[in-house]
């Protein structure tokens, strides 16, 4: 778990933005067939993408 917050804590907002991006596009591959695991995803991405806004906001 360590390693994961570390991850995140370490990374640069771009590279969590191109993540996020990277979620949101592939899991539109999935919408059909499994809506709730899109939307999960989708959740995450969000997430993923506002933290990464305001830590880029932050940095400025």
């Amino acid at each position: 778990m360590s390693k994961i917050t570390s991850f995140f804590k370490d990374s640069s907002p771009l590279k969590l933005i191109g993540i996020s991006v990277l979620i949101a596009v592939l899991s539109y591959f999935i919408e059909k067939p499994l809506p709730n695991i899109f939307m999960g995803l989708r959740l995450i991405a969000f997430l993923l993408f506002v933290y990464a806004t305001i830590r880029l906001l932050n940095k400025k």
